[in-house]
C-alpha cells in the first residue's frame, strides 16, 4: 500500500471520516510474514544390521524448522489487541509440506491480550517445546544435542485454550487446557499444560508439565522440564532436567508415541507403558569467540527406569558464524551412545523420514552437520 500522499485524495477522505465520526478510534493493524529456512550437508556413520552403515545426506531442519509464517494484530482499543498466528511447516530441499494431513502444522490460533495478559484458542505450541531453548547450547537442535535426541517433547497441541499471566518480577505463566472431544467425557483425551519462565538478571530459569490423558482417562502421558542458564559474559552456561513416561521401553528403548497430534491425529493421543520414563539430564556451555564466532560444546544422558538398561549418552560441539543478523552458518559433531537395547539416534529438530539411520540396540554413533540458516 502506497503512504498516503499530501493534498491526495486519500487523505482528504480520512479527513472527511473524521469529521463525521468523531468518536470513532481508527484500529491499528498490522500483519507480518515472517519465517526461517535452514538447510545443511549431513554425515552419520553407525553398524545397522550388523553393518558398519554411513549416510550422507542434504537435510534440513537442523538448527530450527524450515517455517514460513502470518501474524498479524488489531489494536481495539483500550490497551487491547487481537492477535493471530498462521504457519506452515516444509522441507526446503523438495518444497513439500513437513505434515500432508495438515496445510497449517504447526501453529494457528486467535487471541486477545491486554493487562490482564493473554487468551489464545487453536493449534499452538506447547510450554515444553517453547521453553526449551533455554536448556543447553545447542537450542535442543541439531545432531549434537542430547536433549533433541533423547526426550522426543511434545511439541504442540490442537483444540488448545491457553491463558498467559502479565509479566511480572520478570516472570510469566501460562495454563492450557484443550478437550478431549469425547462424548460424555471432560477428561478423556483432554491435555493439560502449564508453563513458567522467569528473567533474574543473567539468570533465566523454566519448567514446564505436560499431561495427555487416553480416552477413558485410565492412563496418561506425563512429562516435565526443568532447565537454567547463566550469562556470564562471554557465553551462558545451561543445565537442563526432563522426564517421560511416553516410552515402549521393553523392545525398543525410545520409540515414543505422539500424543495430543504431534504426528497423524488418527493415530490416536496416548500410547504407553504405565510406569516406565526415561530421565534425561543436560549440562553444556558456550564462548562468543568474536562478535560473529560462537562455540559450545555439551552432555546429555538419559536414564531408563524400567529396569532394562536401555539408556544412552552424548558429547556434542557445535561452531554458529552469523554473516548478518538473519543469515548463519553452523558445524555440528557428535558422539551418541547406546547401552544394553537403546537405540536413539542422532537426529535434525524435526526428526524428518529417512533422514537418519537406526543403530543395532547397543550400538554407537557418529554424526557431523554443516548448514546454514536464514531467518526474515
Amino acid at each position: 500500500m502506497k503512504p498516503i500522499e499530501k493534498y491526495g485524495l486519500s487523505s482528504c477522505a480520512v479527513v472527511l471520516a473524521s469529521l463525521m465520526a468523531p468518536g470513532l478510534a481508527v484500529a491499528q493493524s498490522s500483519v507480518t510474514l515472517y519465517g526461517s529456512y535452514d538447510v545443511f550437508l549431513g554425515y552419520q556413520s553407525a553398524t545397522v544390521n550388523g553393518k558398519h552403515t554411513t549416510l550422507t545426506l542434504l537435510g534440513d531442519n537442523a538448527e530450527s524448522v524450515s517455517k514460513i509464517g502470518v501474524r498479524g494484530t488489531e489494536d481495539i482499543g483500550g490497551g487491547n489487541h487481537v492477535n493471530f498466528v498462521l504457519e506452515n511447516g516444509f522441507d526446503p530441499t523438495s518444497g513439500q509440506q513437513q505434515n500432508s494431513f495438515r496445510f497449517f502444522d504447526r501453529q494457528a490460533w486467535v487471541g486477545i491480550s491486554g493487562d490482564f495478559g493473554e487468551f489464545r484458542a487453536g493449534r499452538q505450541n506447547s510450554p515444553l517445546f517453547t521453553l526449551l531453548g533455554n536448556a543447553d547450547a545447542f537450542g535442543v537442535t541439531t545432531y549434537g544435542s542430547g536433549f533433541n535426541n533423547f526426550i522426543m517433547e511434545q511439541i504442540r497441541v490442537d483444540n488448545d485454550l491457553a491463558y498467559f499471566t502479565p509479566v511480572f518480577a520478570n516472570t510469566q505463566l501460562e495454563f492450557h487446557y484443550a478437550a478431549g472431544g469425547v462424548p460424555g467425557e471432560f477428561t478423556g483425551n483432554a491435555v493439560y499444560q502449564v508453563g513458567v519462565q522467569t528473567t533474574q538478571g543473567p539468570l533465566v530459569a523454566v519448567a514446564a508439565y505436560f499431561k495427555a490423558n487416553n480416552a477413558t482417562n485410565t492412563n496418561s502421558v506425563q512429562q516435565l522440564l526443568a532447565a537454567a542458564n547463566y550469562d556470564y559474559g562471554y557465553g551462558k552456561v545451561y543445565a537442563g532436567f526432563f522426564r517421560t513416561n511416553d516410552v515402549i521401553s521393553a523392545t525398543t528403548g525410545n520409540a515414543l508415541t505422539s500424543p495430543a497430534g504431534k504426528g497423524n491425529p488418527a493415530a490416536g493421543p496416548v500410547t504407553n507403558t504405565p510406569g516406565n520414563y526415561h530421565d534425561t539430564y543436560t549440562v553444556s556451555a558456550d564462548y562468543r569467540v568474536t562478535p560473529a564466532l560462537t562455540i559450545g560444546l555439551g552432555y546429555a544422558v538419559t536414564i531408563d527406569s524400567s529396569g532394562l538398561g536401555n539408556n544412552a549418552r552424548e558429547f556434542g560441539v557445535i561452531a554458529n558464524y552469523s554473516l548478518s543478523k538473519s543469515t548463519r552458518l553452523y558445524a555440528v559433531g557428535t558422539r551418541l551412545m547406546n547401552s544394553d537395547g537403546a537405540r536413539f539416534v542422532v537426529a535434525d529438530a524435526a526428526l524428518s523420514p529417512g533422514a537418519f539411520l537406526t543403530p543395532d540396540a547397543g550400538t554407537d554413533e557418529t554424526g557431523f552437520q554443516v548448514g546454514i540458516r536464514y531467518a526474515f
